[in-house]
Parts: C-alpha cells; sequence; structure tokens
C-alpha cells in the first residue's frame, strides 16, 4: 500500500478534501446572495501566457454567480517571481482608480459563492490569509479604501522593486510583521480564514464549514521541472485533474 501511495498522484485523504464545485442545479441559490453592495474584484494576467486561460475560467466561475472580475492584462517581466513582483505596483493603480473595498484574487482561481456578504464584516485596512496561520499567501487580499491600506500597498511596492528576486508575499509578510512587532502599528491587518483561499488538494488545510474561493495552483505549472518521457509530478497532475473536473462543470453551465 505504501508503494503505491507513493505511485498514484491522489491519497485517500486529499481525495476527501476535495470540496464539490458548484453544480447548474446550485447556481440559482448563489446568485440570489449577490447585490449592488458587492465590491470590484480585480485581477492581472501576463498577455500571450497561459494565464489568459487561468483568467477566462475565473471570469466564468465568477458570472454564473453573478459576480463581475476586472482583470487586466500585462507585459511578462521575464519570470514567474518578477511577474508575480507586479502585483503591488497593479494593486495601487486600482486601489487609487477605484473607490469602496476592493478585492484582488489570483487568476488561477475559481469563486464556488459570492464572498462579500463576508468580506463587508471586516474593519481593517487589508485581510489577507495567512497558511497555518504562518506564512502569507497573497492570492487572495481585501483592500479596504483606507489611507492604511495605500501606504502599506506603496510600502509593499517599494519592497519588491528593492527585491525583486524574493517572492512578493515574503515581502508582504514581513512588512506586516515588522509593522506588529513596531511600539506603534500603521496597519490593520485581519486574517482570512482558509474559506478565502482554498487550496484543493492541501491536506493542512484547517476546516471550513463553504468555501468562497478555491485557489488551483497554476505554479505548478510555471514551476514545473522536465521529467523522463514527459511525465509530470503529482502535485501537477492533481492540479490537472482538479482543473479539468471543473471546467467540465464550467462547460456544461456555458
Amino acid at each position: 500500500m505504501n508503494i503505491l501511495n507513493k505511485i498514484r498522484p491522489w491519497t485517500a485523504q486529499q481525495r476527501a478534501l476535495i470540496v464539490p464545485f458548484p453544480a447548474e442545479q446550485d447556481l440559482a441559490e448563489r446568485k440570489s446572495t449577490s447585490t449592488t453592495a458587492d465590491g470590484p474584484i480585480v485581477a492581472f494576467f501576463t498577455e500571450g501566457s497561459f494565464y489568459e486561460h487561468e483568467k477566462d475560467r475565473m471570469v466564468r466561475s465568477a458570472e454564473r454567480i453573478g459576480l463581475s472580475v476586472q482583470a487586466m492584462p500585462v507585459p511578462s517581466a521575464g519570470s514567474w517571481v518578477l511577474n508575480a513582483g507586479l502585483k503591488p505596483g497593479f494593486l495601487l493603480r486600482e486601489r487609487a482608480r477605484l473607490r469602496g473595498p476592493m478585492l484582488y484574487v489570483d487568476v488561477d482561481a475559481v469563486f464556488h459563492r459570492n464572498p462579500w456578504p463576508e468580506l463587508r464584516k471586516l474593519e481593517c485596512d487589508l485581510a489577507v490569509y495567512y497558511e497555518g496561520n504562518a506564512r502569507l499567501i497573497s492570492a487572495t487580499i481585501l483592500i479596504n479604501d483606507t489611507p492604511g491600506a495605500a501606504r502599506l500597498i506603496e510600502r509593499w511596492r517599494e519592497g519588491c522593486l528593492a527585491k525583486p528576486d524574493v517572492w512578493d508575499q515574503l515581502v508582504l509578510e514581513q512588512i506586516i510583521t515588522e509593522d506588529a512587532a513596531s511600539a506603534k502599528p500603521q496597519f490593520q491587518v485581519v486574517k482570512l480564514p482558509v474559506s478565502f483561499c482554498w487550496i484543493f488538494d492541501r491536506l493542512e488545510n484547517e476546516p471550513a464549514s463553504e468555501i468562497f474561493i478555491e485557489q488551483l495552483q497554476a505554479s505548478r505549472e510555471a514551476t514545473k521541472r522536465k521529467r523522463w518521457f514527459g511525465r509530470i509530478g503529482k502535485r501537477l497532475k492533481r492540479r490537472r485533474d482538479r482543473v479539468e473536473e471543473i471546467e467540465r462543470i464550467l462547460g456544461s453551465h456555458d
């Protein structure tokens, strides 16, 4: 059995984690929760890359429950890490352009249900998910319309420019940690529940009664290694299986 677990891409525990993506019969109830109180949802993707298809999938998942995503194309900076470092500059421009609470979501995600009824309750500058309450994940970020939020995003942008080879979320995590430890913290940051940044096969996920946003880990495609005979790693195989399942449901809706 142990040998089979090493070969098979999915374990029984990982299979048990899968949260059903809403099928056609679930949509009527979920659409009814969308209101004019919903804030803007923004995202960006690199032109001419497979992220364009990721964007299309996310937009379809949002539209089928009555949400709208403003996804902007940007030129590639040359590598996956450098492209991720474009995030704070993009968010700074969007924060200056849009009013009210704003939600950023990486394009390799899908929406299960409307997150705004819960997000509207959060009084903070920024709300972001921490994996295991330790590692910041910048895939889903609520940015409220506050001076503190604008200052924090500007600090993040400056940090990414100063350290272009450092992953964007590590830069943001350090800024928040140092500010919280200071005598007079400048920023009010709230931790999002895992339901806003659900990684479909992560065994360490905290329990969640419902899922709002599921992350599909396109980084597994961007960082995949060449293997003999065209084989792919187990983590990438699980991603492709999950994407295929979700796209089958989205296709039946279309």
